[in-house]
């Protein structure tokens, strides 16, 4: 079985020291389960995917870190 590597969102995310339910608590409308499937190269919807980067995006501000662009996260996209 072949280990996939780590998503740059999952990377980011851990960097950061939030797991994937606090992630998700960032979004409008993104489930806990969501998060784990998009870190994992499942595909996502566009709206999805804007939500988790704004999510991450406010998190690196706080963080006092530059924020990120999508591309940068490495989402997979429907």
């Amino acid at each position: 079985m072949k280990v996939m590597a780590d998503t740059p969102l999952k990377r980011i995310r851990l960097e950061l020291g939030v797991s994937q339910e606090g992630l998700a608590r960032r979004t409008r409308s993104v489930s806990t389960g969501t998060v784990k499937n998009a870190e994992n190269g499942k595909r996502v919807t566009y709206d999805t995917a804007t939500q988790i980067l704004e999510a991450i995006n406010s998190l690196l501000t706080e963080a006092g870190k530059p924020a990120v662009t999508l591309d940068d996260i490495g989402l997979t996209l429907y």
